[in-house]
């Protein structure tokens, strides 16, 4: 049988068609160029380079010792820091700094009370970490939230799921603490037990109490301080047990290392003590807040000693301490919540002065309402939380 004349033709044609592909669409990348202003204040936390397209990356300021983040300017322009950046086209961004000036600032929220990146409600806790990123607890939110340095917005790390006592809640947060690897503790007041929250994680674990208000060594009642020794061991105030425990890793029960005798004023008692402090021996330093005074430790002690209260004070009397730390140069810092201020205790020479607030209350920059828990990262400055005021306050020290 004879073929079509050029029926042969078809077939090569064919195979022609068949194996020709659709071209690929090739990634579009767009370029990040950043300028930092001046160049000496701070750095980039995001890499100049090729993105690709619809990428939605953060890109965070750091200053420097001594600086402050300002502004951006370029493709994206304003003061929230760190922000979020998409690449439809190339970025030209700078970063301004200026020099910390302030004796006095806001280092987070100030914006009124609310649930926003940029706001508390309440905030009661507040830590640094290894490279001083903040970390406060806001309580009425039910959540911890992390302020980068340099931010002027917060990160939920913890909680910030309503309050309840599910692993990825919180119910009333009140102090925290933070260890080297950026590991947080937090005091879940409410639910009676201190929550451990690894860095990145969604969920926390519960590492003391846990087992509902009660008096018994494996219980917590309305935990409210908490510290860290230089050995990790976890030191918890329970307000509503008029004591301080010490949690060792791992343990199933507290020890009770100061009060647990009841509420009273003797040597031996607390009265609903809220801050507490260690140094490298492992003296505890209680602010025994309904005493009105201030009682040391030392490692295995039966008694208190009083270091400070309102019966020996060469100041006004006291007014309920709430919060308590110690810095390099054994110098003790304390929360005079009814008074509106802070003082400095210095251990060695028993010096007393006020050095932040006693202004009366107010939300002016040199006043305070309801200052809860402060911590001295170095000699020169003190952080305080200013929970009615719904911010922290930086104050530089006086030499």
């Amino acid at each position: 049988m004879m073929m079509p004349k050029n029926t042969f033709l078809l077939i090569p044609l064919l195979f022609v068609y068949c194996c020709q592909t659709t071209p690929v669409e090739e990634d579009l990348y767009f370029r990040l160029r950043t300028e930092i202003y001046p160049n000496e204040g701070g750095s980039i936390a995001l890499k100049d380079g090729l993105y690709k397209s619809n990428t939605l990356r953060t890109i965070h300021a750091k200053p420097n010792d001594g600086w402050v983040f300002d502004r951006w300017e370029g493709i994206i322009a304003g003061m929230n820091n760190p922000t979020d950046i998409i690449f439809y086209g190339d970025h030209d961004i700078r970063a301004v700094f200026v020099k910390d000036t302030f004796n006095i600032r806001t280092l987070a929220g100030g914006k009124g009370k609310g649930f926003g990146m940029n706001q508390f409600n309440y905030p009661t806790g507040i830590a640094y970490d290894q490279e001083e990123n903040l970390y406060v607890s806001d309580m009425h939110n039910h959540r911890v939230q992390k302020w980068m340095k340099g931010a002027t917005v917060g990160i939920t790390v913890a909680g910030g799921n309503d309050y309840g006592r599910a692993a990825n809640q919180l119910n009333e947060p009140g102090k925290i603490a933070v260890d080297p690897l950026g590991t947080l503790y937090i005091a879940d007041t409410e639910n009676h037990r201190i929550q451990k929250w690894y860095n990145g994680a969604s969920e926390g674990e519960t590492v003391a109490g846990g087992n509902g208000a009660g008096p018994n060594l494996n219980q917590l009642d309305t935990p409210y301080g908490i510290a860290l020794n230089n050995d990790g061991l976890l030191y918890v105030s329970e307000i509503d047990n008029h004591r301080i425990v010490r949690w060792d890793h791992g343990a199933k029960e507290g020890v009770v290392v100061a009060g647990g005798n009841g509420r009273g004023m003797n040597a031996d008692q607390l009265a609903y003590p809220m801050g507490i402090a260690v140094d490298k021996n492992n003296n505890l330093y209680v602010a025994d807040t309904y005493n009105h005074r201030v009682q040391l430790w030392t490692p295995g002690a039966k008694e208190g000693i009083t270091l400070l209260s309102a019966q020996n004070s060469e100041l006004q009397s006291f007014n309920y301490f709430t919060g308590i730390t110690i810095d390099q140069s054994n110098k003790l810092y304390l929360s005079d919540y009814e008074n509106r201020r802070i003082v400095e205790f210095d251990i060695e020479n028993k010096k007393l002065k006020i050095v932040a607030g006693g202004n009366e209350d107010g939300d002016g920059p040199n006043q305070f309402s309801h200052p809860f828990q402060l911590i001295s990262k170095t000699n020169d400055f003190i952080l305080v939380a200013d929970a009615k005021n719904n911010r922290i306050q930086k104050w530089k020290l006086e030499e």
